[in-house]
């Protein structure tokens, strides 16, 4: 399932694009130009929160030290 985004032109789907910067991957951030629209949406969705993980990391790393 892809979000929704509703638009002064009427309602449309993310993009690839869009759903990885949503997942905190920065805008350029390259894409695979051989995978098709619904494997990039797949992978955007099993990946993680990028910027989650890095403060997860900075306290694991405050607590180490």
């Amino acid at each position: 399932n892809v979000c929704l985004i509703k638009t002064k032109h009427g309602i449309r789907k993310m993009t690839p694009r869009e759903c990885f910067n949503t997942q905190g991957f920065p805008s350029d951030y390259k894409l695979p130009d051989t995978q098709s629209d619904s494997r990039l949406y797949k992978q955007a969705g099993n990946s993680v929160c990028v910027s989650v993980i890095a403060r997860i990391a900075d306290e694991i790393a405050k607590t180490i030290q």
